[in-house]
């Protein structure tokens, strides 16, 4: 009995890392790369969202923050930014519902 259950556990918890191991990449290239600013405040900028009416919500902003340092998207992020563009970005972006809010203030 207890060899089955440390056989489930194994693979529970091999399954729990397969599915973290896209935002722990993400978390990882973005501690590599200090030197470079999130990309939610560019993406903010150019949806013309202001850091000040960001900050009136610090709970929200703070999710939005988390969601960005460990986001599996930022290959997609990072081709977005390059392309100019102000709509698509609800189809890679976590953040893209918390943006939305944001901007209809």
């Amino acid at each position: 009995m207890s060899a089955f259950l440390f056989g489930v556990a194994s693979l529970l918890l091999f399954f729990g890392l397969v599915i973290a191991l896209p935002y722990l990449h993400g978390g990882w290239r973005r501690v590599m790369n200090r030197n470079a600013e999130l990309e939610i405040w560019p993406v903010m900028r150019r949806l013309g969202i202001s850091p000040a009416a960001a900050a009136r919500s610090d709970t929200r902003m703070a999710r939005a923050l988390r969601r960005c340092v460990m986001c599996p998207s930022l290959d997609e992020c990072e081709q977005w930014l390059a392309s100019g563009k102000t709509d698509g970005i609800d189809e890679f972006c976590p953040n893209a519902s918390v943006l939305e809010g944001l901007r209809k203030r």
